[in-house]
């Protein structure tokens, strides 16, 4: 049955796009030394930053302004570095001018960020993007121990699961064909958290894909209950920083080894573990990454600071020295692997609080920022679990002159409803409006802030 899923999968992957042809490219590259490598990467680079100039408004002002591509097309690389850096509200501001002019020509959709560290962020991405992504996202499963068609089990959230109700036929039909079956992790609570357990004891997957601390959760409480749990072949890890202790709880749990993956929804799948775990091997040809000093200068092998994307691969609206939101560190030594892909040492990622309500279930915070970023009349948001029982919703609102309360009672009573569906219908949901919100000492928003303890 496995391989007929694949059959099928592989048909249907060959019929929608470029997928396949692509993976079989990363197989090729990852393999070439170091010094090819870099080439290979360079020049897509300079591929990238010739269409930005010649076909994005924004780049073409900025790209000239830095000396990196003049008129006739030469691309200076070394220059690179005099780009200035963007984030998300360079990208809110110049959206318009970021479209590349070519979009009629291409497939593309419009996008947008999970959030985590700050408002959601719109993109455009084309189809180009998309198929690299997957082809990024099955090598990486190969890598890990998971062959095309095997069963597959994610441990991952879903708001539309958990407020509306079952998945559309189409796709449950993708599920199948793909041989994965999906549980629910926004909300983890012990009587979830068991069922999962037997979902996969009788499923036996080949690979369990998850939030990092949803399994490390589920671990805790396998291990504090004294269940038995299937052993898949590997963990696969994403969405959050895998901590060493995570690690090691999650493989003596599950006992199987646990590999860690790294990307965002504005730039897809960067870099992943392979067999060895000395780092995480970024995508060379499809993402640039660096890590930058607080000045913006590079940082050396060994040095943290923050990372920034080049994203080699979406020309409908490029991103070039993308703020992601993370701090890390890139190794100077490559990995006893033999691949020769750049490697990315240590990862200090954006974390969202877990809340816990009275019943002790645990809560994904970034349940609230998917609720939050779907309403246009909110700029920005914070939410605060003041108690078990006790939530404070923050709102900066888009016109600071209405009268709140009564123009959006609608929309105000819908969160209400939603949040104590996710905390417990005893839950008291409070709202205050405010003419902005205050930035930790880092510098950094803080848009899910629980108060309680966690033990």
């Amino acid at each position: 049955m496995s391989l007929l899923k694949k059959r099928a999968w592989e048909l249907e992957l060959s019929v929608r796009g470029h997928t396949l042809q692509y993976k079989k490219q990363l197989e090729q590259w990852q393999w070439l030394d170091r010094s090819e490598v870099e080439r290979l990467q360079q020049a897509r680079l300079a591929s990238l930053l010739s269409h930005a100039y010649d076909n994005v408004p924004y780049y073409r002002e900025v790209l000239g302004r830095a000396g990196v591509v003049q008129d006739g097309g030469n691309v200076r690389l070394e220059r690179f570095h005099e780009i200035p850096l963007l984030d998300k509200d360079a990208v809110r501001a110049n959206f318009e001018t970021l479209k590349s002019n070519d979009l009629p020509l291409r497939t593309w959709s419009v996008q947008s960020s999970g959030g985590s560290t700050g408002m959601p962020v719109e993109l455009i991405q084309d189809k180009e993007y998309l198929d690299w992504s997957y082809a990024i996202k099955i090598l990486d499963d190969e890598w890990t121990g998971l062959p095309m068609g095997e069963k597959h089990a994610f441990v991952w959230g879903s708001v539309r699961d958990t407020l509306a109700g079952n998945e559309t036929l189409r796709t449950q039909l993708g599920r199948w064909i793909r041989n994965e079956i999906w549980l629910n992790s926004f909300r983890m609570t012990r009587e979830q958290m068991e069922r999962f357990v037997d979902r996969l004891n009788r499923y036996k997957p080949v690979q369990v894909t998850a939030f990092a601390e949803n399994i490390y959760d589920l671990a805790c409480f396998i291990e504090e209950k004294g269940l038995s749990v299937h052993a898949p072949k590997s963990i696969l890890t994403s969405a959050g920083v895998l901590y060493p202790h995570m690690r090691q709880k999650i493989e003596r749990v599950f006992r199987a080894p646990v590999f860690n993956r790294y990307g965002s929804r504005e730039v897809g799948n960067i870099a992943c573990e392979c067999e060895r775990h000395e780092g995480l091997h970024v995508s060379a040809g499809t993402h640039y990454v660096e890590i930058v000093k607080e000045d913006g200068t590079p940082a050396a092998p060994g040095e943290y600071g923050e990372i920034a994307i080049t994203l080699l691969t979406n020309y409908a609206m490029p991103l070039i020295r993308y703020r992601i939101g993370d701090l890390g560190t890139m190794s100077g030594e490559p990995c006893a692997c033999g691949r020769g892909l750049p490697v990315l040492k240590d990862l200090i990622g954006r974390t969202t609080d877990v809340f816990i309500n009275a019943n002790g279930d645990r809560i994904d915070g970034r349940m609230f920022i998917r609720l939050l970023m779907l309403k246009p009349f909110i700029h920005k948001f914070q939410v605060v679990q003041e108690a078990y029982d006790q939530v404070r919703i923050v709102i900066v609102p888009v016109d600071k002159t209405d009268d709140h309360r009564t123009r959006y009672a609608r929309d105000l009573a819908e969160l209400a409803e939603d949040t104590r569906k996710i905390m417990g219908s005893g839950c008291g949901v409070e709202f205050e409006f405010v003419d902005g919100i205050e930035a930790t000492a880092s510098g950094k928003y803080r848009f899910t802030i629980s108060k309680v303890p966690r033990n």
